[in-house]
């Protein structure tokens, strides 16, 4: 596995979240941190809600659901874990750069201001720059 840059593992895979104590679900795993993760999911995570990720490498991880936005949410974990035993297959420069690009339209589409400038920034920070 690469290591994360900065503390961030940019991916896009399957995981199990465990919303509630008798089911789990599957969802699309965007970003891992130290400290959380970003997911997308077609169920209605609220927010403030506790739950439960697989996080291969470590195991049951317990979170709480930060924000939601559409079909994307974050989580704190209750714990911070260590990025070194996460097995997750982090992505390359550039899908992670084609999906900032995507979430920066949808954003623009749906009237995000806000949203589609912090994505402005974020593809910013990755673009590669030469020298002029």
């Amino acid at each position: 596995m690469a290591a994360p840059q900065a503390g961030r593992l940019a991916l896009d895979e399957p995981a199990r979240l465990a919303p509630n104590d008798w089911s789990n679900v599957e969802i699309r795993m965007l970003e891992c941190t130290a400290a959380g993760f970003r997911a997308s999911c077609d169920l209605n995570i609220k927010r403030c809600s506790i739950v439960t990720l697989e996080v291969p490498g470590i195991g049951s991880v317990r979170a709480y659901v930060t924000w939601r936005r559409g079909d994307q949410f974050a989580a704190t974990f209750f714990e911070p874990i260590d990025l070194s035993k996460v097995r997750f297959m982090p992505l390359n420069g550039e899908i992670v750069l084609a999906r900032l690009l995507r979430e920066r339209a949808k954003a623009h589409a749906a009237g995000r201001s806000e949203e589609e400038r912090d994505l402005r920034r974020r593809i910013t920070r990755i673009l590669p720059m030469k020298p002029v």
